[in-house]
């Protein structure tokens, strides 16, 4: 069918404006004002809607391979038809882990059946997301965005100094989930005042920036493309602008989630579990502020579903994750 899209607020290249797309055949033929009507085009009146070019989710955890109990290619590529993203990048957190080109297949499998919009997905940093081995990183490198363990950091300096510097290699960016496993002390809430009032176990900002601190001081040494995953501390957009400052090759994203809530907002409820964890507002500014001075590259949902049991078990027993690939643009538009 082909299509009159009326009255919508069109982002083009020059800025937003008031205008009609024309569609045949599934193409965009003509953007500009009043276009006429014709025989074999259906009208929609949109006004008071948006139109824009289809959106990019760097971070998602579409749970397939392994996990298809909480979300399979095919209902997350959906859900993110329906958010707006036209692309997104898969984290690879799997069962298999992507970390060779036989695991990958599995993935790229499920991809090539079942995906509604473009997927591409990660390969892992290490074996099994495990810390002790580099994964076959030069077998994956044509197929994926990059590399990762998200999930958990890379503890060891030497290990991620090897992975940059493959990654720089093969021409790939190391997107990092940032983490000092022994700071974080059983923490499942950020360090403030909403844990010391309820007694809940903290998990302290340092546990994040420090890592980051680490990783862009290695690209730098290396020469490496890095990209710092979720960011949700004030001390982390300090560390960040100051090493693009330097000229270092290092980009990085927030969530939807640490713009819109802080610790202030949390409640004994499953939902609002994640990781990293809902931060102070001083953080919450401050991340406003690095998407204001482009500190921040970019928002990335890190849509993480769970079964509906998993997020049921208060903030104390609940798995980490939040989702937001259909609301987040709705939500911070």
């Amino acid at each position: 069918m082909d299509w009159l899209l009326k009255n919508a607020d069109v982002y083009c290249p020059g800025g937003p404006r008031r205008a009609d797309v024309l569609v045949r055949g599934g193409i965009i033929r003509r953007i500009a004002e009043a276009i006429p009507g014709g025989s074999g085009l259906e009208e929609v009146d949109l006004s008071g809607c948006v139109i824009l070019p289809g959106l990019v989710d760097a971070h998602v955890h579409f749970r397939e391979p392994g996990f298809t109990a909480k979300e399979t290619i095919r209902t997350g590529s959906l859900a993110a038809a329906h958010g707006g993203f036209t692309t997104v990048c898969a984290m690879p957190n799997l069962s298999p882990v992507p970390d060779s080109a036989g695991h990958l297949a599995l993935e790229l499998e499920a991809i090539r059946r079942d995906a509604v919009i473009r997927v591409l997905p990660y390969g892992a940093i290490t074996v099994g997301e495990m810390g002790k081995e580099l994964a076959d990183m030069g077998s994956m490198a044509s197929f994926v965005a990059g590399f990762s363990d998200d999930g958990r950091g890379v503890q060891d300096e030497g290990m991620m100094r090897a992975a940059m510097i493959e990654a720089k290699r093969l021409g790939r960016v190391i997107a990092a989930h940032c983490e000092v496993n022994s700071l974080l002390r059983g923490g499942y809430v950020h360090e403030g005042r909403y844990a010391a009032a309820h007694v809940h176990k903290g998990i302290c900002s340092e546990s994040e920036w420090a890592q980051v601190a680490r990783d862009v001081e290695l690209a730098r040494e290396t020469g490496a493309s890095y990209h710092a995953c979720h960011i949700s501390t004030k001390e982390s957009v300090e560390i960040i602008r100051r090493a693009k400052a330097a000229g270092a090759d290092v980009t990085c994203e927030t969530g939807p989630h640490y713009l819109v809530f802080c610790e202030d907002d949390l409640q004994e409820d499953g939902r609002f579990k994640m990781n990293p964890p809902l931060r102070s507002a001083e953080d919450r500014e401050a991340l406003l502020a690095g998407i204001a001075d482009g500190t921040i590259d970019m928002i990335a949902t890190d849509h993480a579903p769970h079964a509906a049991g998993e997020k049921a078990k208060g903030l104390v027993g609940s798995a980490m994750g939040i989702v937001g690939i259909e609301t987040a643009f709705p939500l911070l538009y």
